[in-house]
């Protein structure tokens, strides 16, 4: 079972490897942060690079991102149409360059087993719990997640840590397992939200003797009120499934990089993403835990977006200057802009820029930020 570590992973049989990058990770906190990108080289428009990043900073992102979608249903390819034999590959050679690696898990619906338009049935979170119609069938989905998981090794054999993100964004109401906000609530209680969380912690650590994972929240901030710290604080944590059971505090924010909103402004968009970053970092102080930007939005699609009134470095003068700004914002461990996909393009999803992009140069700039880890940071 999951116990408290403020100064060490929640599961109390972590691996050795994955004490060891926790260590890291907290004697990070506050010195410095580390760049992230989903799909770093599988969604790639580079014809000479295998990764966007390499080709316009000369370094591969110090966190490595993938999703599990898909897993639950056997198939052989993720939600994105990635083989997954291409993803263990790959997060191998992530955490053999020094990089780190992060897995979320877009998993259909355990009612309808649709996904994305049809991510949505009453009742979705108590079906899964024990005792609901649908536990059987998602048991067997997490033990083909923790077989997965497991099969992640090293060049010794040993399992590489994973900083694992289930059930991302469930302040918002667009998936199954949403417990929504007060001004946007779905049939899912906070309370049950809470202990599918605990259940599926506990399922890997002691039925399934996954030991390798660090496990992190995202909730998204386009539904938190930031009117006040307190309102801030009450809408993060909904559906909290409490100390024991996280090593991770994080923040999905694509709504202070405009979130595709037609209308934007950038001071206001900067001083609500510095009010975000605080509040995160400092819910995590007074928890004891880690904080990281889990998913950001991209500042590049961000600057277009406003056209005549875009700053000319949105990277380095927005991004970058809003995570140095204090004590709290600089806990933030990485951020991580989503996949270079071209569906994703005026979305405010997004990831980084490619080679040609007007914003290529801010950000080698960003590259060259002592305060910005890339490429092999642990070793």
């Amino acid at each position: 079972m999951a116990k408290t570590g403020n100064d060490a992973p929640i599961d109390a049989q972590a691996s050795a490897e994955t004490v060891e990058l926790y260590a890291f990770l907290a004697r990070s906190s506050g010195e410095r942060t580390f760049f992230g990108h989903q799909d770093t080289t599988e969604c790639v428009h580079s014809k000479e690079y295998d990764s966007d990043v390499r080709a316009v900073t000369g370094e591969y992102p110090a966190l490595w991102g993938f999703d599990l979608g898909r897993i639950e249903l056997n198939w052989d390819k993720n939600i994105d149409g990635i083989p997954f034999s291409a993803i263990r590959s790959e997060m191998q050679r992530a955490w053999k360059l020094g990089a780190m690696v992060t897995a979320s898990w877009h998993s259909v619906n355990p009612i309808t087993e649709k996904g994305y338009g049809d991510n949505l049935a009453p009742k979705s979170v108590a079906a899964v719990l024990p005792g609901g119609a649908q536990h059987e069938k998602f048991t067997l989905w997490l033990d083909r997640v923790a077989a997965f998981l497991l099969s992640i090794t090293d060049d010794d054999g040993k399992p590489i840590p994973i900083i694992f993100r289930p059930y991302h964004e469930h302040t918002g109401d667009w998936f199954w397992w949403c417990a929504g906000s007060p001004s946007r609530p779905t049939d899912n209680s906070p309370e049950e939200y809470a202990e599918l969380w605990k259940f599926t912690v506990d399922y890997l650590i002691s039925k399934k003797n996954v030991h390798h994972l660090l496990y992190a929240t995202s909730p998204d901030r386009s539904r938190i009120d930031i009117s006040t710290p307190a309102s801030f604080e009450k809408g993060y944590l909904i559906g909290y499934p409490g100390d024991d059971y996280v090593d991770v505090m994080g923040i999905d924010d694509y709504w202070d990089l405009g979130g595709a909103r037609e209308e934007v402004n950038v001071e206001d968009c900067y001083e609500n993403l510095v009010f975000t970053l605080t509040q995160v970092g400092s819910i995590a102080v007074s928890h004891g835990k880690l904080a990281a930007v889990t998913e950001v939005g991209s500042p590049d699609e961000f600057a277009a977006s406003l056209k005549g009134a875009s700053p000319d470095s949105p990277w380095t003068r927005f991004l970058a200057k809003a995570a140095r700004t204090n004590e709290f914002t600089r806990r933030m461990l990485w951020y991580l802009p989503w996949r270079n996909s071209e569906e994703a393009a005026g979305t405010g999803a997004y990831g980084t820029p490619a080679e040609g992009s007007p914003y290529a140069a801010d950000f080698q700039r960003l590259a060259h930020d002592s305060f910005f880890g890339f490429g092999g940071v642990r070793n």
